[in-house]
C-alpha cells in the first residue's frame, strides 16, 4: 500500500479549433512567484486532495495558496467566490470529482 500520492500533469495538446473561446487564454509557463487559488468543488475528498496539492505547491514552488470552497457541488461557484479568486490569484485549480 502506498503512503504518498503522485501529482499528474493533466495538460493535453489540443488544436485551437477544438477549444473554442479558450484558445486565446493565457497559459501558465512558470509557477514560481504566482499566487495559486484552489477551488474545492464540494465533492467528497476534494478538500483532502486540494490541501495536499496546496502543500506541495507551497513546498516545491514557495508560492502562496488561497483556498475557497463553493457551496453545493452540483451548482456553479457563487460569483463572489469567483471574483475573490480571480482578483487575488494568478492561476486557479479546480475540478476534483469522485
Amino acid at each position: 500500500m502506498s503512503t504518498g500520492f503522485e501529482i499528474v500533469n493533466p495538460i493535453a495538446r489540443v488544436s485551437s479549433a477544438d477549444v473554442g473561446a479558450a484558445a486565446g487564454a493565457r497559459r501558465v509557463t512558470q509557477v514560481e512567484g504566482l499566487r495559486i487559488g484552489l477551488l474545492d468543488n464540494g465533492m467528497p475528498h476534494a478538500v483532502d486532495f486540494l490541501t495536499h496539492l496546496g502543500a506541495a505547491f507551497e513546498r516545491r514552488y514557495r508560492t502562496p495558496i488561497i483556498m475557497r470552497r463553493k457551496g453545493f457541488s452540483a451548482r456553479g461557484a457563487e460569483p463572489e467566490i469567483i471574483e475573490a479568486l480571480a482578483s487575488s490569484c494568478d492561476a486557479i485549480v479546480t475540478g476534483f470529482g469522485v
